[in-house]
């Protein structure tokens, strides 16, 4: 009573005290007992609430959550190779509300009930839509607080399909971009259950492929009392060294329930009359594709028995050829359950089919020849098959590859490609040029997979009349469109055009000294005119034309800074050197005001990577001209109270793929150790006043630093993994398992070395974290191994997130 009346609302400490005494002033003096008692209690509440940390949400300063409130700008998708654009607002941060919205977690997928479908995380907000010939914008007058989840414009360039999210589940809008007006379709609902947005064009321009909730789905099946059985799981000479995937199937209910959530019917709607056919039965259905002249679809089926080992993608699988009318024109390769897929490995026998996209009716795909095992020795590892319609013939083979199939993209002449291949021996890639009946391929490109200096970017795609894409090909050229750029001074994007027979790259627009500047789209057929998106470190990503003859820029977006404090912040790009001559980078920010020789605590974030020589490690990877943005928990936000930020500080560990991370400690802690070192001798930072902060792996780099070192005065470890045992085939890069490098294992366990933590630790999980290896349980296990070594660490699990 005393409590509750006297002592909570009071906020002064004097107040307390004088209250407390003049309690204590009336009890009689022989129950001196009963006095210590009291004062106990209630200087134990005082304390509680005066110096204990309390409990709920906390709020950053004020500037800080401002500048996270304020909106984003919209963004424009150009339509390449035309002169529209879709310009879209979106909800740039997700409410509890929302993350709270009842879900369902079966087969490695975590879903909303409501909707059938993963929630989206930023859900477009409103559309515009651009006609830049004529200058004409017209707003589109969609249902008000709508939810755009995709949105997908037919190959004629005259609708544009969205699926939206709604309190019964996701519908479709279809709307005209000629003049903003559209059509709502209320009677099916989408099923999107694996996130595939379960919509697609057909080429006529009118009709979606759909897969829809069947409307005679019944009631969610309810949950027995008392289960079927036990859970029973058995092996006999199965080597499964899966990954510990998150979200399984548990029992007999959970496969009901995947049963009930994953089923779906394909339909054709015609967009014009609102009329839809059924095709086929409803099934479990993966990926659809149909073929370029629409006379057929290529449907992969789920198939039984369901497994509680692995995800769905690894379910055993039905590959099939359907035409339109219903009927199953052949099954192309019935698939089994994948739980013995090698590290580092992939499927036997057929995976990756495909159309050609400049066929009526041709399927490609890859087959493995080492049976999806890298460590098996073989000549090649994969070779590339082709079938025509009708497809009652044989396969045939195309060609081979030395190492294992990265992906392929199709040409505008037809049976010309450029594929590309991965030798994970020595993280290498080739890309060559082939067309099919040829005795030999062309080699285009021969680089590490980390070279960012010499990569020339990706290759320029178009949509053809039937929706498949291909690379432009201008008589002899192909384009390639850099968005980074890397050079040694920064990033600095461009467009070239490259010479298929002199192997020539002419550079036709680069980013402006400055300025970071990247090319979104050719607009028109004529490839003289492109648009760009140009920021500074002062002025927000603007919109701009620009002609490649005459170099003329023309505004379409004309976006100011939202908070012009924050460009007041120092921003630099820093290159430095470990000691082991490992040139490493990183971009600073300083304080606003900041005076030259003010030794400020310094903020540390950083990521490891892999490499296999030095000369990559040294790239440098970002830009010091990019717009000062803040997105979500941005370290950066913490250059606002005073501290310097070691932004994407270089963390490379160098060596042979199979042993690398033997060194990985070593290199992670001279890594740090550098760049301490650099900006204590700029008289920058006070190097006993460093903290670090990481997320997943550089979670677990952060652990890591404090456990083998005194670099660091404290840490931040955000969804991470610290116990090595709990992911025994293999992580990140590692590619031993826990019983080839038991020790190595172990030592580079932060969770077995937390005896050595002796700086503060703050622990950060997100309560449903779906990433295999880093459960929540990881966190909780650190943090109840640091404080049964009496550590100073604190753990915060935060409701309904992920990772």
């Amino acid at each position: 009573w005393f409590v509750k009346n006297y002592i909570h609302p009071i906020k002064s400490l004097t107040e307390i005290c004088y209250t407390i005494y003049k309690f204590l002033k009336y009890l009689p003096s022989k129950e001196l007992i009963l006095k210590k008692m009291v004062i106990a209690l209630i200087m134990g509440y005082v304390f509680m609430n005066l110096f204990c940390t309390e409990t709920g949400y906390k709020l950053p300063a004020e500037d800080m959550i401002r500048i996270y409130n304020t909106p984003a700008f919209p963004f424009i998708s150009f339509v390449p190779f035309d002169e529209i654009g879709l310009e879209m607002t979106y909800q740039a941060h997700q409410t509890l509300e929302q993350l709270a919205d009842p879900r369902e977690e079966l087969a490695g997928e975590v879903f909303s009930k409501k909707l059938n479908a993963p929630m989206r995380h930023y859900p477009r907000t409103s559309l515009k839509i651009h006609h830049f010939k004529t200058g004409k914008v017209i707003p589109v007058d969609l249902p008000q607080n709508i939810k755009i989840r995709d949105y997908k414009i037919s190959y004629d360039n005259k609708k544009v399909a969205l699926s939206y999210e709604t309190e019964n589940g996701i519908k479709l809008i279809v709307v005209d971009i000629d003049n903003g007006n559209f059509k709502e379709f209320n009677e099916l609902m989408v099923n999107d259950v694996l996130d595939d947005s379960g919509f697609w064009w057909m080429n006529d321009g009118e009709t979606l492929l759909v897969k829809t909730i069947p409307k005679e789905r019944k009631e969610i099946p309810e949950k027995p009392i008392i289960p079927d059985s036990p859970m029973i799981d058995e092996t006999v000479g199965k080597f499964s060294t899966n990954p510990t995937y998150q979200y399984l199937l548990k029992n007999d209910y959970d496969k009901k329930l995947f049963d009930y959530y994953f089923t779906s019917q394909l339909i054709l709607l015609n967009t014009g009359n609102g009329k839809s056919k059924k095709i086929g039965e409803p099934a479990v259905f993966d990926d659809i594709d149909p073929s370029p002249d629409n006379d057929y679809i290529l449907v992969e089926r789920i198939e039984k028995p369901y497994s509680c080992e692995v995800p769905y993608y690894r379910f055993p699988k039905s590959i099939e050829v359907w035409d339109v009318k219903e009927n199953l024109i052949k099954v192309l390769y019935k698939r089994p359950l994948q739980d013995e897929i090698p590290i580092g490995g992939t499927y036997k026998g057929p995976r990756y089919f495909q159309w050609q996209s400049l066929k009526n009716a041709t399927l490609v795909w890859i087959e493995a020849l080492d049976e999806g095992n890298p460590k098996n020795k073989v000549e090649f590892r994969d070779k590339i098959k082709q079938l025509d319609a009708p497809f009652d013939g044989e396969a045939r083979e195309i060609f081979k590859t030395e190492h294992r199939f990265s992906y392929v993209i199709w040409s505008e002449t037809e049976d010309e490609l450029i594929y590309s291949e991965y030798d994970r021996d020595r993280l290498w890639r080739k890309t060559w040029l082939y067309t099919i009946g040829d005795s030999t391929a062309e080699l285009l490109l021969d680089q590490s997979v980390n070279d960012r200096y010499n990569y020339p970017g990706k290759i320029v795609k178009m949509t053809t009349e039937y929706g498949k894409l291909v690379f432009v090909k201008n008589s002899d050229f192909v384009y390639f469109n850099n968005t980074s750029g890397a050079t040694p001074e920064g990033n600095y994007p461009y467009l070239s055009k490259f010479n298929l027979k002199t192997k020539e790259n002419e550079i036709l627009f680069k980013c402006l000294e400055g300025y970071y500047e990247k090319v979104y789209n050719f607009v028109g057929s004529d490839f003289k005119k492109i648009v760009i998106g140009s920021e500074t470190p002062a002025t927000p990503r603007n919109y701009f034309f620009v002609d490649l003859e005459t170099g003329e820029r023309e505004r379409i977006t004309d976006h100011q800074n939202p908070y012009p404090e924050i460009t007041e912040l120092k921003k630099e790009l820093i290159t430095y050197s470990r000691e082991d001559s490992i040139l490493l980078s990183g971009t600073l920010y300083l304080p606003r005001g900041y005076r030259q020789g003010e030794r400020l605590p310094l903020i540390l974030n950083a990521y490891p990577d892999e490499y296999t020589d030095a000369s990559t490690a040294g790239q440098v990877r970002s830009s010091p001209n990019r717009f000062i943005s803040f997105w979500g928990a941005s370290v950066k936000y913490l250059a606002l109270q005073g501290y310097a930020v070691l932004a994407n500080a270089s963390i490379p560990v160098i060596g042979d793929p199979e042993t690398v991370n033997e060194t990985y400690i070593e290199q992670l802690l001279k890594s740090v150790e550098a760049a301490i070192d650099f900006l204590d001798d700029k008289e920058i930072i006070d190097p006993q006043r460093v903290g670090v902060i990481g997320h997943s792996y550089g979670a677990f780099m952060v652990a890591n630093i404090l456990a083998h070192s005194d670099l660091c005065c404290a840490g931040v470890a955000k969804s991470g993994a610290y116990n090595r045992t709990l992911t025994p085939f293999g992580f990140q890069s590692e590619r031993r398992i826990l019983w080839q490098a038991k020790d190595f294992y172990v030592e580079i366990s932060p969770f077995m070395n937390a005896d050595k933590i002796n700086e503060p630790l703050l622990l950060i999980h997100g309560e449903n974290d779906p990433i295999s290896g880093t459960f929540p349980m990881q966190s909780r296990r650190m943090y109840q191994a640091l404080k049964g070594q009496g550590a100073t660490a604190k753990l915060v699990v935060l409701p309904y997130e992920g990772h």
